[in-house]
């Protein structure tokens, strides 16, 4: 269920990344809503944690003091960071049908930045299909607006991403996006040990994005405690409380090995939330933090 309500703190702040020993960008977050509308949420899920005390989805409807923050944001020079990422405690653009946000977002970011030549950017991140995609689709492309999609296998999402759009959907909407102008980046992550991801790799290089980001199965300390369906039970604990649990490192560079040996040549590929020690054994260049929420 979906609650809308108004939002009573700022809707664009500084996220500056946590979890130790990680390459990550910091980036802002356009917080328009919290939670997932996609059901069931994905079986790994880490909104269950960060927003365990959720009873409902919430959107937020007061647009107009959104929009004015926006815009303010767009004004600003010398930020630390040109990325709006509007996919980090919600999918982007699950919300669509209660609470339309993207078609005047869009437009902002063409008025606002593209029009006037401002390196300021609006990041979606979504587990959507064409349906999700259709605002999107009805607009002219804006230079400003990147469109990030997650992938994943297709025996891995049917069985961990049930609730959201299908593999096949997501990929025929990046690949109509793409065809239309719009920037197109794509993630496979988490990647998910047991399944093979030969398939999906060659469905990326084909498509070509932008930029290619890879991440595997992690979890926060407190994850487990809401995730109980086993999912979880390979990730080793972290050394640091305030660390993520992982696969070891051998097992995670196996699953990026053939993604990298794929697209390297085709895209930046760059990793989430992953330790210097995995980019360095890539190849992967950690000053450059080429992966999804960077510049």
């Amino acid at each position: 269920a979906c609650h809308p309500r108004a939002r009573k703190t700022r809707f664009v702040e500084l996220l500056r990344t946590t979890p130790t020993n990680t390459v990550c960008p910091n980036f802002y977050v356009l917080a328009h809503a919290n939670g997932c509308l996609f059901a069931p949420r994905c079986s790994y899920c880490y909104l269950k944690a960060s927003l365990w005390f959720l009873r409902d989805e919430v959107a937020f409807t007061n647009l107009d003091d959104l929009l004015r923050q926006v815009r303010e944001w767009i004004g600003r020079d010398g930020l630390e960071s040109c990325v709006l990422n509007a996919g980090n405690l919600s999918d982007s653009l699950c919300f669509e049908e209660v609470r339309p946000l993207m078609s005047a977002l869009v437009e902002l970011f063409r008025v606002e930045a593209e029009d006037r030549g401002r390196p300021h950017a609006l990041l979606l991140v979504t587990k959507g299909g064409t349906d999700h995609c259709r605002t999107l689709l009805e607009h002219r492309p804006c230079r400003n607006v990147i469109v990030s999609f997650s992938v994943n296998s297709r025996r891995a999402a049917r069985a961990h991403e049930k609730g959201a759009a299908a593999v096949e959907d997501r990929l025929a909407a990046a690949r109509r996006l793409k065809r239309a102008g719009w920037r197109v980046r794509m993630r496979i992550d988490p990647m998910i040990l047991g399944f093979d991801y030969a398939w999906i790799i060659d469905q990326v290089r084909r498509l070509a994005p932008e930029r290619l980001t890879l991440g595997s199965l992690r979890a926060e300390c407190n994850l487990p405690r809401y995730v109980r369906n086993g999912i979880l039970a390979e990730l080793q604990p972290p050394d640091d409380p305030k660390g993520l649990a992982r696969y070891p490192s051998r097992q995670r560079l196996a699953l990026y090995r053939p993604a990298v040996r794929a697209l390297r040549d085709v895209c930046p590929v760059g990793l989430c939330e992953e330790t210097p020690n995995i980019w360095d054994a890539l190849g992967l260049e950690t000053s450059a933090k080429c992966c999804n929420c960077g510049q």
